[in-house]
This record gives structure tokens, sequence and C-alpha cells, in this order.
């Protein structure tokens, strides 16, 4: 039986197919064809020229990820252990950011890290001042930390599943 409300999906599946299926099927056949459109697959034999660049995304991805551990699920955890008032309040100023367009996102970071950036303005009051843009370390700190609201998410749920039992064995509820 269908849904009543499936009409409404529509602009979402025109949407999602001129601006992600369509480009993603042009790109699958750039990469296996030649600019004559005959089937090749040179485009692969040649990828090891890149080989640096990967290394070095996939390394960055790791300091990412491990950055994200380091400091979203502690945050997490302490915001897990408070108030419902503060949790929707703090959840608001974590997904705020996420909602801006990631252009401009890019570019609010780049006048805070630049070299006469926001950053090294009050760094400089203090006679300090470090070269940040361009860096992988600009890479790691506008990249993925931001986005914590999964860990949140999970860690109140265990929490909430976990007290009646930890009670019941005389364990005391952090």
């Amino acid at each position: 039986m269908r849904n009543k409300l499936s009409g409404f999906a529509v602009p979402y599946v025109i949407w999602m197919a001129l601006f992600v299926v369509i480009p993603i099927f042009i790109m699958v056949v750039y990469a296996f064809t030649t600019a004559e459109f005959e089937g090749t697959l040179d485009n692969f034999a040649a990828m090891g020229v890149y080989s640096s660049v990967f290394f070095r995304s996939f390394r960055l991805a790791l300091i990412a990820t491990l950055v994200c551990l380091l400091i979203g699920y502690p945050v997490s955890y302490w915001m897990a252990k408070e108030g419902p008032t503060f949790q929707r309040v703090a959840m608001a100023l974590i997904m705020l950011p996420m909602w801006m367009n990631f252009l401009l996102r890019t570019y609010s970071w780049m006048s805070i890290l630049e070299n006469n950036g926001l950053l090294n303005q009050l760094l400089g009051r203090f006679g300090l001042h470090f070269q940040m843009i361009g860096t992988p370390g600009a890479v790691v700190l506008a990249g993925p930390p931001a986005d914590r609201a999964r860990e949140l998410s999970e860690l109140l749920r265990v929490q909430r599943r976990l007290r009646p039992s930890a009670g019941e064995y005389g364990e005391e509820v952090v």
C-alpha cells in the first residue's frame, strides 16, 4: 500500500537525481572513457602520480578522526550528564555552524586563521604569532571536530538504558 505522503518525496528525488546521481554517472563515464568516448583504463594507470596526495589526505583524515575522538567523546559525555535545557542549548551551538554553506564556513575559517586574522590579532596582544593557514593543522581544525552530535545522542541513549541495571547491581550511577 502506498503512503499518502510519498508525493512529498518527489522534489527530493528530482533534486537528488539532478545534483547527485547524474554528476556521479558523468564522472564514471569520464573515468572509463577517452575524450572520444572510447573505453579505457588508462586514466587509472596514471593515478600513481597522485599517491602522495592520497597518502596525505588519508593521514589528515586519521588525525582529524583522532582529534574527534579525543575532544568529541569527553565533551559529549559531559553534555550527557547535564540537564535537558543545557543539552538543547549546547546541541544548538554545536549544530549551528553545520547549517552554514560550506563555502561560507571555509571563508569564515580563513578570516580566523590567516596571518592577520582574528586569532593572530588576539595572540598579537600577547606578543605571539603563528602561521596556521595552508597547513595540515588548519585542515584538521576546520574539519570534522565541530560535528559531534551523533556521539552525544548515542551517549544519552546508552546512559538512560544502563541506569536501571547499574542501580540493580548496587553500582553508583555516574
